[in-house]
């Protein structure tokens, strides 16, 4: 198992027989045993004690049991299970907001992190940074992960705002129903969080962010997509990858534009890509 800290650990007990049964073999154990932070006891003195097992309670003897708890034991005994202090150990993961950089939208998603306290009532979810997830992942004892269960997700925002195919039926996965996926998943995994994530477009680029201004074509490379016409002029890429015609968004005429091939798809998608880098 993982290392655990030593003030998580209650080490050095004893039964004389009737307080546990041994899991693997169905018998009364009798004999050294230890608890973790979370009640549950194994054989042997510590968690690092050869060829551990995991004992269960006897709930019909429990109260004949004896053990003999060590200075440590006293003050770990003293502590219900149920009681907040048990738990003050490391720090609680501090609340966290993610600050997308424009290489964030060029890539089109960002990692998010979030901390869910055990048991509590009422539910209590929050983001945390990658520091604390880490360090409760790997249990070393900066953070309180015997109360924090964590998660991490990708998050989508560049992008359509829907899932689409383009015009050679190639789908593009859209910012909302990407995030809705993700965080079905994720609720799987940590129930509650679908309510903290309401916002399916939060840190998104909008579709009606203009993105990419006075461009020009001279034809050839755009067709008008009411008439299939080719277009020539200026034109404007907004932030979700649509092209339409004037030079900026105050001076179209509405008119959607279509790459005429797949090179110049492939031209639009990396003018969209610089112009989310720099934002």
């Amino acid at each position: 198992m993982g290392y655990l800290p030593k003030r998580l650990v209650n080490s050095n007990l004893s039964t004389f027989g009737g307080e546990f049964i041994d899991s693997s073999t169905g018998k009364p154990y009798e004999g050294p045993y230890h608890e973790l932070f979370n009640g549950q006891a194994y054989s042997g003195t510590s968690p690092n004690s050869p060829n551990r097992k995991k004992l269960i309670p006897n709930i019909q003897s429990q109260q004949n049991s004896q053990q003999i708890p060590s200075v440590i034991g006293n003050e770990y005994n003293s502590l219900n299970p149920v009681n907040p202090n048990l738990y003050k150990y490391g720090a609680d993961p501090e609340s966290y907001y993610p600050t997308p950089t424009g290489q964030d939208y060029r890539r089109g998603t960002i990692t998010r992190y979030f901390a869910k306290r055990r048991n509590a009532q009422p539910l209590e979810i929050r983001e945390i940074s990658e520091t604390a997830f880490n360090s409760i992942t790997s249990q070393d004892g900066r953070y309180n992960y015997a109360i924090w269960e964590v998660i991490s997700l990708f998050w989508k925002i560049s992008g359509p705002i829907r899932d689409s195919k383009d015009q050679y039926g190639v789908l593009k996965a859209g910012i909302t129903d990407t995030n809705e996926r993700l965080r079905e998943q994720a609720n799987q995994q940590m129930r509650g969080i679908k309510g903290y994530l309401s916002d399916l477009i939060q840190f998104a680029v909008k579709a009606d962010l203009e993105l990419v201004s006075n461009k020009y074509t001279a034809g050839g490379e755009f067709k008008v997509q009411l008439d299939n016409s080719n277009y020539s002029g200026y034109y404007h890429i907004m932030a979700d990858g649509t092209i339409m015609d004037g030079a900026t968004h105050s001076q179209t005429q509405d008119r959607i534009l279509l790459a005429d091939n797949v090179v110049v798809q492939n031209q639009v998608n990396t003018l969209v890509k610089d112009a989310l880098a720099n934002l």
